[in-house]
């Protein structure tokens, strides 16, 4: 969410040094770096991107209390893994990163206080994704959950939840905490009434289809409700398809698709 107030550290801390470290490790933070910056690519081709709102997650692989975010009002079109910061959830402090010249640490202080309770609560989460997209945003404003009336909802089954106590400009830690319990302990997706979408996942991968599959039945609602409503799947129907098609696995798989395409569309660059 966009917000003036963010944080800033002139001179990181380290928590811990790099000598030692496992190689193996080291490739994994790399990686994930690498699949977080092209999240933001991702993001910024589909319209996700809403001036300097939004904010995308992941958990570091090396120091697991920590996660890394992008840098607060760098256009996400711009984002490289040199770009990226590690946050301490506990302090706020960034351990890690500078951005580019000119940018300092700043970070957004309301993603900090929503990522920092979701790593911190859940810890099957590795990467959480929200920005102000368009349909998410226009339908978290009616106040309600989508219906599960086609095969994309059913692939979510009853993993979307609702926060529906809309707190303005989140910077507080109970207001990350309220986000958190409306998610509860299963929850992929929330629609975050009058603010957007978050999704979650253990992947960025499957955070990312996550959030452009509800993004699609947010805009796949208001259609519906427009023409007349639409005729909600029966709980069978429902099950019978999350069973088939519901989980992370497949919600990574149908991510490879989205990051060979932005890798085609716009090179490898926001790797370095």
């Amino acid at each position: 969410m966009a917000t003036t107030v963010t944080q800033t550290i002139t001179e990181p801390t380290p928590v811990l040094t790099l000598r030692g470290v496992d190689p193996d490790k080291l490739a994994e933070r790399q990686a994930v770096k690498e699949r977080l910056a092209g999240a933001f690519r991702i993001f910024a081709e589909l319209g996700y991107d809403d001036g300097i709102a939004g904010h995308i997650s992941v958990r570091d692989p090396i120091n697991e209390n920590a996660f890394w975010v992008n840098p607060y009002a760098l256009p996400f079109d711009q984002i490289t893994c040199s770009d990226l910061l590690l946050i301490d959830p506990h302090s706020g402090d960034v351990l890690e990163g500078t951005g580019k010249p000119g940018n300092g640490q700043l970070y957004n202080a309301a993603g900090f206080a929503i990522h920092s309770s979701i790593h911190l609560t859940r810890p099957d989460i590795h990467a959480a994704a929200h920005s102000h997209s368009f349909y998410g945003r226009t339908f978290s404003a009616l106040g309600r959950n989508i219906d599960i009336s086609n095969y994309e909802g059913a692939q979510y089954a009853d993993t979307v939840k609702l926060y529906d106590n809309f707190g303005g400009v989140v910077l507080s830690d109970e207001e990350g905490r309220n986000i958190c319990k409306a998610l509860g302990p299963h929850g992929k997706g929330v629609i975050l009434q009058n603010h957007g979408i978050l999704t979650a996942a253990g992947t960025v991968d499957a955070a990312v289809a996550y959030f452009v599959r509800l993004e699609k039945l947010c805009e796949a609602q208001l259609a519906a409700d427009a023409a007349g409503g639409s005729a909600v799947l029966t709980d069978d129907q429902v099950d019978a398809v999350f069973r088939e098609a519901g989980s992370e696995d497949e919600a990574f798989r149908q991510a490879q698709e989205l990051f060979e395409w932005i890798d085609a569309l716009s090179g490898e660059d926001y790797k370095q």
